[in-house]
């Protein structure tokens, strides 16, 4: 796949694209689309519980029309089709009403993590050429404010700063949203959905330009893998924003199985745990260091984490020996997970 300075959508070899299309991988879907048919299909649904500070749950019509009422806000501040928004909020559920909003516009998330300063901001903002950027106010003792009024000041084109929480300076995210006036006239399935974060460990990070149709086709495959279905209640333990945690199969693997994503504030035992247990939690994903973690802190006991059916390990090498005490420490199926990004 090439993309062209210049030109939003990537340009797949021909024979490639027919192909996928042809065996069925690339299905004609958006994710926007796809959010749409599960409200339809079953609006009554937990889509999402986010916890802290206070239990919110979005049923998938609740999530849907937030997702519609944020794009329209969007689109009449003169955010559309191909331009690029940086996204560096933590697991909440304005992360999702954000994305999704996009998504129906057609305007490119560029994923920030919630650790990122600014070095990485500055480079996501000026490389993309990003017209926005949503922050939270403060998270993990940081202020997230004064990064983004910095960024704002060096970068060309950044015409909106949205934040979640007290603004200071800024615009609240919460005076976005607003009744749309009709349907959106949002991407095509070939065209790019999100710029990604790669996976590399040397400089900033790589940002990898995804379409709807290829993204999709991992999704699906992955929840597939996995048995992801509508029992699922997938713990979002890693920051949203990540490959991992995203599509692997993720939470937008669980809503695209009509599941729950629990989102997890801290992804230590204190809190993972009391969430497994309090929400019945089913699958999660972690990387190597913090499924040990997780395995000595559960042999402790304290919590019942029997709803817990499968955990997904990767981001890096996970040793054998690791490997054979997790099981029977959480009392779950272990899968590993290589090379998604």
């Amino acid at each position: 796949m090439t993309l062209t300075p210049g030109v939003d959508s990537p340009t797949w070899p021909a024979e490639f694209a027919e192909r996928y299309r042809a065996a069925g991988y690339w299905r004609g879907r958006t994710f926007g689309g796809m959010l749409r048919e599960r409200a339809a299909a079953h609006p009554d649904r937990i889509a999402l519980i986010d916890p802290a500070p206070v239990r919110r749950t979005w049923t998938y019509r609740q999530l849907d029309q937030r997702a519609d009422r944020m794009a329209a806000g969007f689109a009449a501040r003169g955010i559309g089709r191909g331009d690029r928004v940086v996204v560096q909020l933590p697991n909440i559920g304005e992360f999702f009403e954000v994305v999704f909003a996009l998504f129906r516009i057609g305007a490119l998330p560029v994923y920030a993590l919630p650790a990122h300063r600014e070095t990485e901001i500055g480079y996501f903002c000026s490389f993309t050429e990003a017209v926005a950027y949503v922050v939270p106010d403060r998270h993990d003792g940081f202020d997230h404010r004064s990064l983004a009024g910095l960024v704002r000041e060096r970068t060309a084109g950044l015409k909106h700063v949205f934040v979640v929480g007290d603004p200071g300076e800024h615009t609240p995210l919460s005076e976005v949203p607003r009744e749309p006036a009709g349907p959106f006239d949002g991407p095509a399935p070939h065209e790019l959905a999100f710029l990604q974060l790669s996976g590399g460990t040397t400089g900033v990070p790589k940002l990898i330009p995804r379409t709807h149709d290829d993204y999709l086709y991992s999704v699906r495959g992955s929840a597939e893998i996995c048995g992801v279905d509508a029992g699922t209640r997938f713990l979002v333990a890693l920051p949203a924003a990540h490959n991992f945690p995203m599509s692997s199969p993720g939470w937008l693997g669980a809503l695209y199985a009509g599941g729950t994503a629990v989102l997890c504030p801290n992804p230590g035992p204190a809190t993972a745990f009391g969430l497994i247990e309090s929400e019945r939690v089913t699958m999660t994903g972690l990387v190597p260091p913090l499924a040990l973690v997780w395995t000595e802190a559960a042999a402790r006991g304290g919590h019942d984490l029997s709803s817990l059916q499968l955990v997904l390990v990767g981001g890096a090498k996970y040793s054998e020996s690791a490997a054979r005490r997790l099981e029977p420490a959480l009392g779950c199926k272990l899968m590993q997970v290589f090379g998604m990004a």
